[in-house]
């Protein structure tokens, strides 16, 4: 059973925290606010993912193998319990590279990829409706999640052997914790349960890029909440997971941010929300490639120059060879080339130009081969903490057409721009959802702080909304 360190021995990182998770205050307003856009832009993300076949595969797993429960999936009548859920969401959101990021700091203070924060909202709308909690206290806990979430992408290597999923393994516990009522000692045995089950390997994000990438979070978070239920039956886990050498101590090197005093803010008011379906290092090469489309369809290109930002992410992502030449549709929403010269020949970036394997396309292949890849010290100065692009296209008879796009759409300097989020959630579930069964949504999420219960917006949520 569940038991602290021997009296007088110092607490270790993950007592410290536990302490920290369960000593934040409550979000402030404007946390709040852009938990609830957040909140909205994700689900808008399931309902849009949820007919891919990868997601399609974990919902029907899910449907055949977890318990009914309470929980609702995003299209569908049936509701599972939590750990279903959390598998089956997690997967719809995070499968086509739509849902928020975050832009980190690394070691040497320049911008790092701090992943996807809204693949762990799964987690707290499962363990809420679970247990019963108010619309304020999951908000609350996102909130919390967000925080936590950044604090252990910043501690990484982003660059190194370990996937940023890796941090769910302590996000979802403590996420899940806060909605159960924990204490201290359950607690920090769920962050050590969870943390016990977290690592999660970078392949997964490079190469030949598989499946593996748009469920990797779903299956580390569906394990925390699982480390979560355990802990509350008293089931110990490892407390040095986080100090000792044979543990994690080596992936989350900079621990000492780790415990710090949470604010009422926080990560969550510089998250950022996607415009296109991609990788966010792409976001503002994308942008730029729209701008330049008419131009470029009636010419004959003779190059494409792209310049972004001299950042050591940047240098990784241009640098992956099985990224420039993309063989599914995992690696192609992580291809600079292929990204940009579909945005080019079509005017457009959203599901369909994943459609039919169009990374096979000759138009397609023929274009990326005229693709010049630089990077340029000087975007790190103009747009700092973005990964901004310009383009440069050259036609056969020598002239010249260029865009840049410093910060892309959705990008998050003061706050979420409330009007941008409900833009593209209409647009993403348009094909899906008729406008009364969005408008549900809509209201359902933005009054949500004000909600006793997950009810109303599981309700809205499920497959009866649908067209």
């Amino acid at each position: 059973m569940a038991k602290a360190r021997d009296e007088g021995q110092l607490p270790g990182t993950i007592e410290c925290l536990a302490r920290a998770v369960l000593d934040a205050p409550p979000a402030s307003d404007a946390a709040i606010e852009q938990a609830k856009l957040l909140l909205l832009d994700t689900i808008g993300c399931g309902f849009a993912g949820g007919s891919e076949a990868v997601a399609q595969a974990v919902v029907k797993t899910a449907l055949a193998s977890a318990g009914a429960g309470p929980c609702a999936v995003i299209g569908y009548a049936k509701h599972l319990g939590a750990l279903g859920a959390v598998l089956a969401n997690g997967a719809a959101v995070r499968v086509l590279d739509l849902n928020d990021y975050i832009v980190g700091t690394s070691a040497n203070g320049e911008p790092e990829s701090g992943g996807h924060p809204s693949d762990n909202i799964p987690v707290a709308l499962a363990v809420g409706t679970e247990r019963a909690r108010s619309g304020r206290d999951v908000l609350n806990a996102i909130a919390v999640g967000y925080e936590l979430y950044a604090r252990l992408q910043r501690s990484m290597d982003r660059g190194g052997n370990w996937d940023g999923v890796t941090a769910t393994g302590l996000v979802a516990p403590a996420m899940a914790g806060m909605l159960m009522g924990m204490g201290q000692g359950p607690l920090t045995h769920a962050l050590a349960l969870g943390a016990a089950r977290a690592t999660t390997p970078s392949i997964v994000r490079g190469g030949d890029i598989s499946a593996t990438k748009s469920i990797a979070n779903a299956l580390v978070a569906q394990a925390g909440v699982q480390a979560a239920l355990l802990a509350e039956q008293g089931v110990t886990g490892p407390l040095a997971v986080l100090d000792h050498e044979r543990g994690l101590r080596d992936i989350f090197a900079r621990r000492e941010t780790l415990t710090a005093p949470f604010t009422s803010e926080g990560a969550i008011t510089g998250a950022h929300i996607k415009a296109y379906p991609c990788i966010n290092t792409a976001q503002s090469a994308v942008a730029a490639a729209l701008q330049l489309h008419p131009q470029f369809k009636r010419r004959a290109v003779t190059r494409v120059e792209v310049t972004m930002a001299d950042y050591k992410v940047v240098k990784r992502h241009q640098d992956d060879e099985a990224r420039s030449h993309p063989k599914s549709r995992e690696a192609a929403d992580h291809s600079f080339p292929f990204l940009i010269a579909v945005a080019l020949i079509d005017g457009a970036l959203t599901i369909a130009q994943f459609e039919c394997e169009r990374w096979r396309d000759e138009n397609v292949k023929q274009l990326t081969a005229k693709i010049v890849m630089r990077r340029d010290k000087s975007w790190n100065e103009r747009a700092p903490g973005s990964y901004p692009c310009s383009l440069r296209i050259t036609d056969d008879a020598g002239h010249v057409f260029e865009a840049e796009v410093p910060y892309p759409p959705g990008f998050s300097r003061n706050g979420l721009d409330r009007d941008t989020v409900f833009s593209k959630f209409h647009a993403v579930t348009e094909p899906i959802l008729n406008p009364s069964a969005r408008e549900r949504i809509v209201d359902a999420v933005m009054q949500f702080d004000h909600s006793p219960s997950l009810a109303v917006l599981n309700a809205a949520i499920s497959k009866g909304t649908a067209k």
